[in-house]
């Protein structure tokens, strides 16, 4: 029934191959068909797929392995190429070759006059392929080649300017700390091999319940091992500070990693791997408390920045926060219908600031924008339509995810007050900073006089209008992730609490209505404000010095034990040692070139007392 679900992975592969190899040599118009059409191809097998599944009874979509090549057998090991077609996955294919479809498209126009078009498009099929190998692998092995091979391509495309200093630093930054997350899924690898005998999902969770106990050690270091992957990948505390810089890359580099695919990857483990964190409940709580602080974290350092992509970058981090305060609480299914809606209104948020940002010539800076609501009705929007999913407005896809979320933080099991107290100002916090950057871009007058702002090109409208009307929609779709994904989690309980509901639609309006007076106020009275305020204001906008300690701490201490060790091992020991050997080698040499005379005569008479020598020593020895 399956069988053909492969081809969800082949289609991107060979889109990069093939742009990789020709892109120079065909037209661009080809080169954008290519890469456009190899993720639509993969959105329509993986629409096949669904209905495949859908086909069947809930009680049989427990999953099917698909082993396409055997690569290793040795004795009772055993590796193979496989994939997982479970509810689960197919639902990460639909949001990572959907979403992934219309940011290719609106690539097309944004990257039209770029020089490196066919390299970007390249780069992006196989981000792509990489994150459909994370989803779809049978066994943690496979799950860590797509982990490392999405840390790659997030590599390649957020330093695709690599003129720019700031990208090539940016890029690097994400790669070291995403080897840091790395390395601890290899660790957690070994350390299930060696306590499962195997690495399948199959065989690995259908046997730790039987085997382990909760809290018992072995599965609290293994959840901890992967913890340590899914904070790096998601941006989480205190792995998160390459997030805001990675805004560095193209604005669809932004849409794709940082909205639907490469930052979902952590909560994807997280929810893969359900059935292992079930048996560490101190883990569970752990991730509750870390996704609940970076939410507040994040939040409140959006409400003082300038740079529109920064902004929503942040709102990232802090939906991401959420996220993970619901999976340490158990509500899988909320978790993952977030993660839906999220992708549809982060990644339109992300690609209708691309939009602003290509009318005015590269300009992120909101101070220098304003009065484009006219110019650019569209874009104008559907960045409205998306500003009013990240707050939770009614009727819109992300009140329906975020409530049910910040609901279940007080009435879930492991639920409580101050999980649900902290969830509520953050949901304040991002109606205020979403709304702030929208007043700011489109309203009032244009602060940037030499640009000429314009309605982008429907190349580029037109997937902001998909992704409006999903943004605006996507909340109907809540009883049908449940339904879906039940054979995976388990139905979860919608509590209802009309007085807790209240509260956050109140703090969430509240947060709109904020920003709108203070946009309001004349820029005296903010300078006021910021005065008054200047020790917080310099924190929140420093980052709260984050950087600069990770920097004090780690950085510099790191390159003056490489500069001492440069120094002292390698040009005074090693080279040192290297050098005297080869000059002594070269003394030697010298001495036993002084035998070598060229005359027949001086080489008979040493032969001849050597043989003599040699006679004499046998006779009298």
């Amino acid at each position: 029934m399956f069988a053909s679900s492969w081809l969800i992975l082949l289609f991107p592969l060979l889109g990069f191959i093939g742009l990789s190899w020709y892109g120079n040599r065909i037209s661009r118009k080809l080169v954008g068909f290519v890469g456009c059409g190899t993720v639509g191809a993969s959105f329509f097998m993986t629409l096949v797929t669904l209905s495949n599944l859908l086909f069947l009874q809930p009680e049989e979509r427990v999953g099917q392995v698909q082993t396409l090549y055997q690569w290793i057998s040795a004795g009772s090991f055993k590796l193979n190429l496989a994939i997982l077609v479970d509810p689960l996955s197919v639902f990460m294919f639909l949001i990572v070759t959907g979403v992934g479809f219309v940011i290719h498209v609106y690539s097309v126009g944004y990257m039209h006059d770029d020089p490196e078009y066919s390299r970007f498009f390249a780069y992006l099929n196989l981000f792509i392929f990489s994150m459909l190998v994370l989803v779809a692998a049978a066994d943690f092995f496979f799950l860590i080649v797509g982990w490392a091979l999405v840390g790659l391509a997030s590599y390649l495309l957020i330093g695709f300017w690599r003129e720019k200093a700031s990208a090539v630093l940016a890029a690097r930054k994400a790669f070291v700390m995403n080897v840091i997350g790395d390395v601890g899924m290899v660790i957690a690898a070994l350390v299930i091999f060696e306590t499962f005998g195997t690495l399948s999902f199959v065989d690995v969770f259908a046997s730790a319940p039987d085997q382990f106990r909760p809290n018992d050690d072995a599965m609290l270091l293994i959840t901890m091992l992967l913890l340590v992957g899914a904070f790096a990948k998601s941006a989480q505390l205190p792995l998160h500070t390459w997030l805001p810089d990675a805004m560095e890359g193209p604005t669809p580099v932004s849409a794709l990693i940082h909205a639907a695919t490469m930052v979902t990857a952590g909560v994807y483990l997280v929810a893969r791997c359900h059935v292992l964190y079930e048996l560490a409940p101190y883990t569970m709580y752990f991730i509750a408390g870390v996704g609940i602080i970076t939410a507040i974290f994040a939040g409140s350092m959006a409400l003082v920045q300038y740079d529109i992509k920064r902004v929503i970058a942040y709102s990232t981090m802090s939906q991401l926060g959420y996220m993970f305060l619901a999976m340490g609480i158990g509500v899988y299914s909320l978790v993952m219908f977030h993660l839906m809606t999220h992708a549809f209104f982060k990644a339109l948020l992300f690609m209708a600031a691309g939009s602003v940002i290509h009318s005015l010539d590269g300009e992120q800076d909101i101070r220098k924008m304003g009065g484009l609501k006219n110019v650019m009705p569209l874009t104008h929007a559907t960045f409205l339509i998306g500003a009013l999913a990240l707050a939770g407005f009614p009727l819109t896809s992300g009140y329906f995810s975020k409530e049910a979320i910040i609901l279940s933080s007080y009435h879930a099991e492991m639920g409580n007050i101050v999980f649900w107290a902290i969830a509520v100002l953050t949901a304040g916090m991002t109606a205020f900073y979403i709304f702030r950057v929208y007043l700011f871009t489109f309203f009032g007058k244009l602060r940037s006089p030499e640009a000429h702002p314009h309605e982008s090109p429907m190349i580029m409208v037109a997937p902001l209008l998909v992704l409006a009307a999903l943004a605006l929609l996507g909340g109907v779709l809540g009883p049908w992730v449940d339904s879906f994904l039940a054979p995976v989690f388990g139905h979860v309980a919608h509590p209802h609490d009309n007085a807790l509901e209240t509260i956050a639609l109140i703090a969430g309006i509240g947060g709109i209505a904020t920003a709108g007076l203070l946009y309001m106020v004349s820029k005296q009275r903010l300078d006021l404000f910021k005065e008054a305020l200047a020790p917080l204001y310099d924190l929140l906008l420093h980052k709260y010095y984050v950087d600069e300690i990770y920097d004090y701490l780690i950085v510099r201490p790191t390159k003056a034990i490489g500069a001492f060790l440069e120094q002292k091992a390698e040009r005074e020991g090693v080279d040192f040692t290297v050098d005297q050997v080869g000059l002594q080698v070269k003394e030697v040499s010298h001495v036993i070139s002084l035998w070598q005379s060229g005359k027949v005569r001086a080489y008979a008479l040493n032969m001849i007392v050597g043989v003599v020598t040699i006679l004499l020593f046998v006779v009298f020895m």
